[in-house]
């Protein structure tokens, strides 16, 4: 059995490694593979100033605030909880931390997330890794809120 001081370094680790990866690919996409076609997705960098569908792109001080709270929030539940988490718990809300950390330090320092990844199957917005991690992430932990809650009530 794993203790609750063990599962909050995991925790921490799992984010922290999966930030790294995340401004990794970033860079070497962008650096090495800007307008490289993969069959199902082409690497086309922009600048997004906004939030999703570069919503709200003039409010970056707006959008750094509610990056915040959402991830102080995250946090919040995450660790009050981890000691019901599994594993895959552990993990996907790790992604879900990594991703708002790692788009909360690119509107920071640069002013705008990177996004590069466009899909060539279909039409949808052009997205980053990190939006990857917070759309898996954030549909875990409500799938975890929701059916913990319904377990409770049983």
């Amino acid at each position: 059995m794993i203790s609750e001081n063990q599962k909050t370094c995991c925790f921490i680790l799992i984010a922290l490694v999966l930030s790294l990866l995340s401004f990794l690919v970033r860079n070497v996409l962008v650096s090495h593979f800007n307008n490289a076609d993969f069959v199902l997705f082409k690497v086309d960098f922009i600048k997004n100033y906004g939030a999703a569908f570069s919503l709200m792109h003039t409010h970056t001080s707006f959008l750094i605030c509610i990056s915040v709270l959402i991830l102080i929030a995250a946090l919040f539940y995450i660790l009050k909880n981890i000691k019901d988490f599994s594993k895959f718990d552990l993990l996907f809300s790790a992604m879900l931390c990594a991703g708002i950390i790692c788009n909360l330090i690119e509107r920071i320092v640069d002013g705008y997330v990177t996004d590069y990844i466009r899909l060539t199957f279909v039409a949808f917005p052009i997205f980053n890794t990190s939006d990857i991690y917070i759309s898996i992430g954030a549909f875990i932990l409500i799938c975890n809120i929701l059916f913990n809650n319904e377990r409770k009530k049983d």
